[in-house]
């Protein structure tokens, strides 16, 4: 009898939640947009523009990072020999940083982290965040300095960016508003695949992301000679050292009859 009743009270319950169903959470109005979300790398490259847009609660502010997989990355330690020589002192690896990592925020979320320092650090966005958990091998006592070198190589490489007040917002109707961000795209991104990450902030907290994927392909030439170099290296070598050496005689012959005309 017992059985029997909370059964029947279970269905009640149940078609209680759907005649009446829970109120949406606020978590789930982020929506995205990205376009185009395959980018195509021909000869003359130079960059693009892509648009990240969407809907947003209207109290929230809006972070937008552009991210590319992470790897360990060996570079070369300069520095002076005697004080004098400017000489390769060794490698250093960087470890597990993204190939890219471009960080677009609103205006609102600029004047957040300003006054809330600690808070926002804790969150863990931002090139600022790198010289905190990003390890380098072998272990030295510049570590702080290196890191912060690294950071400027991949920024002025255009790979590494933070962009403060870069996502506008407009149509703003009391409980929603749409947003949009230009990324700007570097010409030395690598092709593969990319991610799109769109995060929704509510009071300093993270309340929604969305993750949408960008794919860069070659075509044309660029792609014509990777294809080459993976699957006929034989052959890309012996047209690579052919282009050389054809070059060579024609900057010969230009250049030896312009010394011939003195």
């Amino acid at each position: 009898m017992v059985k029997k009743k909370a059964s029947i009270l279970t269905v009640f319950v149940l078609l209680g939640l759907l005649w009446h169903p829970l109120p949406a959470d606020p978590a789930t109005s982020l929506t995205t947009k990205l376009e185009p979300n395959v980018i195509l790398i021909g000869s003359f490259f130079n960059g693009i523009s892509i648009s990240v847009s969407g809907q947003v609660s209207a109290e929230s502010e809006v972070l937008v990072i552009l991210k590319g997989r992470t790897e360990d990355l060996t570079l070369k330690k300069k520095g002076r020999v005697l004080g004098v020589l400017w000489m390769n002192l060794g490698e250093v690896t960087f470890q597990q940083v993204p190939k890219i990592y471009l960080l677009y925020t609103s205006k609102g979320l600029d004047e957040f982290a300003r006054s809330n320092r600690e808070q926002w650090e804790q969150l863990g966005i931002g090139l600022e965040s790198f010289k905190r958990k990003t390890e380098i091998t072998p272990l030295l006592e510049e570590k702080d300095s290196l890191i912060q070198e690294f950071l400027k190589l991949k920024q002025s490489q255009g790979l590494y960016a933070g962009c403060q007040g870069a996502v506008h917002f407009e149509n703003i109707d009391g409980k929603w508003k749409s947003y949009e961000a230009a990324v700007r795209v570097p010409a030395r991104i690598a092709p593969g695949e990319y991610e799109v990450d769109v995060l929704e902030l509510h009071a300093g907290t993270v309340v929604a992301t969305t993750i949408e994927q960008l794919k860069v392909k070659e075509e044309g030439l660029p792609a014509i000679l990777a294809n080459l170099a993976f699957k006929h290296g034989t052959l890309y070598g012996i047209l690579a050292v052919l282009i050389a050496i054809g070059a060579g005689l024609l900057m010969d012959f230009f250049f030896g009859q312009s010394k011939g005309a003195h």
